[in-house]
Parts: structure tokens; sequence; C-alpha cells
């Protein structure tokens, strides 16, 4: 998956019920690195990865690899 896919990915994910600040509350990563990953700018780090899947209940393959 390219960054663009895995940008579309996180805002679907994410969804009109939660805002980027809630994630980046609840997950520990910065709002403003959050919206690049979403923007489809930069690939998450292996750690943030890991957060965002874990946040939305999902593996990282399926987030990331699928």
């Amino acid at each position: 998956m390219n960054k663009e896919e895995i940008g579309k990915r996180l805002r679907e994910l994410r969804g009109v019920f939660r805002t980027q600040a809630e994630v980046s509350e609840a997950t520990g990563i910065d709002r403003a690195k959050l919206s690049r990953y979403e923007n489809g700018l930069v690939v998450p780090t292996d750690k943030d990865k890991i957060a965002l899947a874990t946040y939305y209940g999902v593996s990282v393959g399926e987030l990331f690899f699928e």
C-alpha cells in the first residue's frame, strides 16, 4: 500500500464521528503528524502503525498491507 492509500484508509477508519484530536490523544500520536498520515504525505512509523492498528481494533497487516 502506498502512502496515499494508507491515508485514505486511516480517514475511512476515523470516519466522521471521531476527530483527529481524539485519535491523537488516544494513540499518543501528535495531531499534526496524524494529519500528515491521513493526507498521504508520509508513511507512519512502525510505532505509530502499531498504535493506530490497536486503536482501530485491526491488525497492522489489515491496516497497512492489504
